[in-house]
């Protein structure tokens, strides 16, 4: 595991030579092919205290994992030029992630993208395969690191699904997407209950006030049903998230709201919200600062809910300027349960994430 690692690293720091690899351009065909991806590691430290007010116990768990993967990955984009206007492309990438019982998370390669399709230059993009979805955009505080409060609602990829997406409008982009049956998820593993249908829609609009001022703006649906023939779980989540940019200084705001049908118990109805927050810095071209908070609600109709309060403060410096960076983030969460009218129990969750990443 130690001489996997320290290859791992090797590689990463040898990988700040180039943004991107391009292997083949070729203006008599038309054919672009890219070689990309990153190398990413993070060490890791978390405390959790659990006070459990139903039988009067307290349990506290420290725990400092070993130096691991951090989402590492790496891939292929083509392009071919069919006519001045009209072209192919197509996307393969491949991901590293652990077992359970992983110390460092290298123990399997897994497709996480793979699409082909056609596009335009006026009228946008269709594609098919396995892909990130336009209503992964629609969040606009997700830019920490690894610790990031903003995984967000919606729907952020979709296996088998067919996506178009429009262009034309500089500034804006519209899209929609949909996927129809699925026994596998995101990280290709089987789904304990088959995907029957999802699809979702979103707008992003951006503009620019003067050189150093810009607003952004986007909304998105998504709805994916899952589960077995007399139990079809419908989960529908809607979005907005705005960010503005002055200089080197930015602000987001995301909210979000899903409604669950039919989990647990035919009729049962779970709605969960959330709320998020970001202010990021840049000190200098090299080094940024940034801080998040986030409010999250979780309530069964008829059943239990949860509030909770989470509150981040990272930072990031590139040491090659857009190949290599390092970064430090720290989270605190704060769960209140409540079970039948009363309080269960007040879980307090830290973590602590020291990384490194190398962009090729």
């Amino acid at each position: 595991m130690k001489k996997t690692l320290l290859a791992l690293a090797i590689g990463a720091i040898a990988a700040n030579s180039a943004q991107a690899y391009t292997l083949i351009d070729s203006k008599e065909s038309g054919t672009t092919l890219d070689f990309g991806g990153s190398a990413r590691l993070q060490w890791r430290s978390t405390a959790t205290k659990t006070d459990n007010y139903a039988n009067q116990t307290t349990i506290r768990q420290h725990v400092n994992q070993a130096v691991r993967n951090n989402g590492s990955r790496f891939g292929f984009r083509v392009k071919q030029q069919l006519t001045d206007d009209f072209y192919a492309l197509g996307r393969v990438e491949w991901r590293f992630r652990g077992t359970a019982a992983s110390q460092h998370d290298f123990d399997d390669i897994y497709t996480r993208q793979l699409y082909a399709g056609i596009g335009h230059k006026q009228f946008g993009e269709l594609t098919y395969g396995h892909q990130t979805v336009i209503t992964d955009e629609v969040k606009q505080t997700d830019l920490a690191n690894t610790l990031s409060l903003s995984d967000g609602l919606l729907n952020y990829a979709a296996r088998r699904s067919l996506q178009y997406v429009y262009k034309g409008v500089e500034g804006l982009k519209l899209g929609g997407y949909y996927g129809g049956s699925s026994k596998r998820d995101n990280l290709g593993l089987d789904l304990a209950d088959k995907r029957k249908d999802v699809w979702g829609t979103a707008a992003i609009y951006r503009t620019k006030f003067a050189d150093n001022q810009s607003i952004k703006l986007a909304t998105g649906v998504s709805r994916e049903r899952y589960g077995k023939a007399n139990a079809i779980v419908e989960a529908t989540a809607y979005s907005v998230g705005t960010a503005y940019t002055f200089d080197k200084t930015t602000i987001g705001l995301d909210l979000e709201r899903r409604v669950t049908r039919n989990q647990n118990l035919a009729g049962r109805k779970r709605v969960q919200k959330e709320v998020r927050t970001i202010l990021l810095q840049k000190l200098t071209d090299d080094w940024a600062a940034y801080t998040m908070y986030a409010y999250k609600t979780n309530v069964l109709k008829g059943g239990n809910h949860a509030k909770t309060h989470q509150f981040m403060l990272g930072t990031e410096y590139y040491l090659v300027p857009q190949h290599l960076k390092t970064f430090v983030e720290w989270q605190t969460a704060h769960t209140k349960n409540h079970a039948s009218g009363q309080l269960a129990s007040k879980i307090r969750h830290n973590q602590t994430v020291i990384g490194l990443r190398a962009y090729w």
